[in-house]
């Protein structure tokens, strides 16, 4: 009976489409099995700290999020070289206010302004600092040990992911 499942079974995985990029938990001691995720929304959403495990030696930055459950938007005039939104942060319609500035609502047109706008970063195994990506989500490959992350800046008050 059980012949008879497996090629069904089979089929049913490959159909849909199970990557290998799953989330896992961390370790009693912190420790991620694969890539952690972390998120920092600035106060304007939830933070994000997940490990996700990744078949295979690498995987793609942006599959890895997707696996974390985020998600990125980028601008019209740069498509996904340039993140305007993560998680639907900023709103489309979300007024941010800076003292001292005029009140500010992200088109996602060229580049973001330079008052709000995402940082993507990036450390490798071993390393404790968090550093400017050196490329995008789509391009950016990652492996096991390695950590990504979104911080949000506000009011030229630049953040790191919050890990």
């Amino acid at each position: 009976m059980f012949r008879k499942l497996i090629p069904g079974l089979l089929a049913v995985l490959v159909l849909s489409g199970c990557s290998g990029i799953n989330e896992a938990e961390f370790a009693g001691d912190g420790s991620c099995a694969g890539v952690i995720v972390a998120v920092n929304f600035a106060g304007y959403g939830q933070d994000i700290n997940s490990c996700i495990s990744i078949s295979g030696t690498s995987a793609t930055a942006k599959d890895v999020l997707k696996a974390a459950g985020v998600k990125t938007e980028g601008t019209k005039a740069f498509g996904d070289l340039i993140t305007c939104r993560v998680n639907q942060v900023p709103g489309a319609n979300q007024t941010i206010s800076i003292a001292g500035e005029q009140d500010y609502v992200e088109k996602c047109e060229k580049i973001p302004s330079a008052l709000a706008y995402w940082g993507f970063y990036a450390k490798t195994a071993g390393s404790s600092e968090w550093e400017f990506a050196a490329s995008s989500p789509t391009e950016l490959e990652v492996s096991e040990g390695d950590s990504i992350g979104f911080a949000f800046a506000v009011a030229g008050l630049s953040t790191l992911p919050t890990d």
